[in-house]
Formats: structure tokens, sequence, C-alpha cells
């Protein structure tokens, strides 16, 4: 399952969809695309298509409107099993594969920037970094905390005009021997 999650999470309109389910709890295709006015119609419906058939998302319940049924949609409760089970058994190999999967789809994102004919990488505001630094295990916790408070403000924001789609990606590297 972690090979589906990672693949269809490093897609923008993917993620944003599934982390508004989740967020959410359960939700149908009319409040997503109510939530997502920038994303249309058909492009929402394949996108969902998508992660139902992968099995991210399920439904959990359906409703007789008018001739059509409005399905409505959870994640998946099985979603992380596969995650939680690298972790807790420090699966070396399954934590690069989810590593690699994770890189490659920053690098399709990237690359798909990169070929497009008007980009502007200044007023884009695109930068990538890195900062060697020091820290126990503690320190690194309490930076963690305070990064990810930071990030789920910016998760919140609607989108407007102004508001552009962008994928934030923290990558904390294993301590050096």
């Amino acid at each position: 399952m972690q090979h589906k999650i990672v693949e269809h999470l490093a897609k923008p309109m993917r993620a944003r969809i599934f982390f508004e389910i989740h967020t959410v709890g359960e939700i149908t295709t009319k409040q997503l695309l109510e939530k997502f006015t920038d994303i249309p119609q058909p492009t929402l419906y394949r996108h969902v298509k998508a992660l139902l058939d992968a099995e991210i998302i399920k439904v959990v319940g359906e409703k007789q409107i008018r001739g059509a049924v409005e399905k409505t949609y959870s994640v998946n409760a099985d979603l992380g099993l596969d995650i939680e089970r690298i972790v807790l058994e420090n699966d070396g190999a399954g934590y690069f594969q989810l590593f690699s999967q994770f890189m490659l789809g920053v690098m399709g994102e990237f690359k798909a920037y990169s070929e497009a004919k008007d980009i502007d990488i200044v007023q884009d505001s695109s930068a990538f970094t890195t900062a060697p630094i020091y820290a126990t295990t503690e320190e690194i916790h309490e930076a963690l905390e305070k990064i990810g408070e930071l990030i789920m403000s910016l998760v919140q924001n609607e989108p407007t005009p102004e508001r552009k789609l962008r994928s934030l990606c923290l990558i904390l590297t294993p301590p050096r021997k």
C-alpha cells in the first residue's frame, strides 16, 4: 500500500484532495468542488477516482439525489499501516523506497516547472537549500513542532488568485555516523 500512497500524494492536486478529506473526515465531491474552486470538475473527479481505485480513500455513504448517486468519501483507515510498520520495524529497505518515491514526486514537479515556457524562478519563489545543523533529538523535535505549526497555518489557506499552489517539502536526514 505504501507505494500507492507516495505515488499518488506526490501529485499536488491529489495531495490537496487527500488532505482535505483527511482533515474533514467525510466529504462529497460536491463539497470538494466548493472547497477547490480552482480545480475543474472533470479534473477533480479524475483525481478522486484515482485515489479511490488505489484504495487510499473509500466510499462511506451513498445518497440518491435526483437520479444521481452522491457518494461520501473518507480516508481508508488502513492507509498508514505499511508506513507505520516500516518505521516501527526499522525496515531500512522499505524506508529508502518511501524516500525514493517521495523524491521522484518532487523531481517530477521540478521537471514539469522547468520545462514550462513562462517560468520566473525568483517571482515564483521556487527554491531549495540545505542547512547543516548540530542538534540534540530534543532540539530537533522542538524545531519540527514549530515548523509543523507554521506549515499548518499555510495548509489551511483558501485558494485565491494571489495564492499559488506549492508543495513545501521538508527532509531531515538521519544523523551522520
